[in-house]
């Protein structure tokens, strides 16, 4: 199937989602430092995110750091915090001009967060706020769990006395954007480690043995195809 018939297929998910996991392994099985895995990781997913769009694909979330990670030794998160910075500095100059949206999902109140990482991640959501086209959502600093109690709270400061699910998504980090159809965790982990608890519950999910670093375009249209294999009935039978 070439790229230009995938586009136009009907089973093509509008939402899909990577956990980039196996970056560190990636680095060590070459006998570098975790740092260059990470490097190679977002050098891998600065192109998956252009294949991504120009796929037709409406919406893209990814798993780049989540509430647990700050367990890592201090090196390490420092060295994430900093290729952060460069990241949203990229998404800056390079979607600024464009149709695309902005979103980062996550605890951006957290003073761990350095400053400058909260600054330009709130300011790149600001500037690109009414963007109709594309949609990045780089969860940072993010935990599903964490992010339905956030809804809850902030519906307990409402007061209000009876929720449905429509209401209750509002609240959530991803309000705007379109469901999750289906979710990509690389390196062989058959774990969803708390990633969008409550949008991923009737998503699709792969497991691919690749480390991150090493999942290629090709192997993305490999995942899209398997997914438009399945059939998604939401509960019900098939007809």
């Amino acid at each position: 199937m070439n790229i230009e018939k995938l586009k136009t297929d009907p089973r093509m998910p509008k939402h899909i989602a990577f956990i980039v996991d196996g970056n560190g392994r990636w680095a060590t099985k070459r006998h570098l430092l975790r740092s260059a895995g990470h490097k190679a990781g977002l050098d891998n997913l600065k192109l998956q995110i252009d294949f991504v769009k120009d796929l037709g694909i409406k919406n893209l979330s990814m798993y780049c750091f989540s509430c647990e990670n700050w367990k890592r030794n201090k090196e390490e998160v420092d060295f994430l915090m900093n290729l952060f910075n460069t990241m949203l500095d990229d998404f800056k100059n390079d979607y600024l001009n464009k149709d695309v949206r902005i979103l980062i999902s996550g605890n951006l109140d957290d003073e761990r967060l350095p400053k400058q990482v909260r600054d330009k991640a709130k300011e790149i959501m600001e500037l690109t706020k009414n963007k109709t086209g594309f949609v990045i959502n780089a969860c940072i600093n993010y935990g599903g769990r964490q992010e339905i109690l956030k809804a809850v709270n902030e519906l307990l400061v409402e007061k209000a006395t009876k929720v449905d699910e429509k209401t209750f998504e509002q609240h959530l980090y991803t309000a705007d954007m379109l469901p999750l159809d289906f979710v990509i965790r690389t390196s062989g982990e058959n774990r969803t480690s708390n990633f969008l608890t409550w949008q991923s519950t009737y998503s699709e999910w792969y497991f691919p043995k690749k480390l991150w670093p090493s999942f290629t375009k090709k192997d993305l249209i490999k995942a899209l195809k398997i997914y438009m294999k399945r059939d998604r009935r939401f509960g019900g039978v098939k007809a």
